[in-house]
C-alpha cells in the first residue's frame, strides 16, 4: 500500500468506496516475513513487564480486598507498574501521527461486531424483526465509524496499542461468534 500522506476526505465516496476497503484488504492479508537485520529497538521487555504487572495486580487485588498487607503491596506494584508502562508508551509515541499503514484492524472489527450485536439485542428486546434489522444496520454503521476512529487514534497509545489490538481482535471473534449463534437461534 502506498504511504497515506494524503488519504481522501473521510466523508467522501472515494474514502469508503476504494481507499478504506484497500486498507482493510492490506491489513487482513497474510504477509510473508521479510528478512530483516538485527535491531535493538524491541519492546519485548515492555510486554514482559506489562504481563508481570498484570499478574501482580490479579494476584494482589483479591488479597487486598480481604485485608492482607502483602495483597496491598502486590496491587500497588501491579497497578502502579501498569500505569507507568502506559505513560511510557504514550510518551514514546508523542509527536507521531496516526497512519492508515498502522491501522488497528482488531479494534475496527471489534466495534463493528459490537454494533451489530447491540442492534440484535435491541430487536430481541422489542420482539420485532424489523426493529432488530434497523437497529443492527444502525449498529453496523455506528461500529464502522467508531471502529475507523478507534483504529486510527488508539495508535497514539504507542506499543500498548498492539496489546489492545490483539485483545480487541479476540473480542471481535467472540462477538462475531455470538452474533452467529444468536442469528442461528432466531432462525430456528
Amino acid at each position: 500500500m502506498a504511504p497515506d500522506s494524503h488519504p481522501p476526505k473521510f466523508f467522501s465516496r472515494e474514502f469508503h468506496g476504494s481507499f478504506f476497503p484497500g486498507v482493510l484488504k492490506e491489513r487482513l492479508r497474510f504477509r510473508k516475513k521479510a528478512i530483516e537485520g538485527v535491531t535493538f529497538t524491541s519492546t519485548t521487555e515492555m510486554f514482559i513487564s506489562l504481563a508481570v504487572c498484570v499478574v501482580l495486580a490479579v494476584i494482589g487485588i483479591p488479597s487486598a480486598v480481604e485485608g492482607a498487607v502483602w495483597g496491598w503491596i502486590l496491587s500497588i506494584l501491579g497497578i502502579g507498574g501498569t500505569i507507568v508502562l502506559v505513560v511510557i508508551s504514550v510518551r514514546g509515541q508523542r509527536g507521531e501521527r496516526p497512519s492508515y499503514d498502522d491501522f488497528l484492524i482488531g479494534v475496527f472489527l471489534f466495534f463493528v461486531a459490537l454494533g451489530i450485536l447491540i442492534g440484535i439485542a435491541v430487536g430481541m428486546e422489542a420482539r420485532s424483526f424489523w426493529v432488530g434489522l434497523l437497529a443492527s444496520l444502525a449498529g453496523l454503521v455506528a461500529g464502522y465509524v467508531v471502529g475507523i476512529l478507534g483504529g486510527m487514534w488508539l495508535q497514539c497509545l504507542g506499543w500498548i496499542a498492539v496489546v489492545i489490538n490483539m485483545v480487541a481482535g479476540f473480542g471481535a471473534i467472540i462477538l462475531g461468534g455470538t452474533v452467529l449463534i444468536i442469528l442461528a437461534a432466531l432462525a430456528f
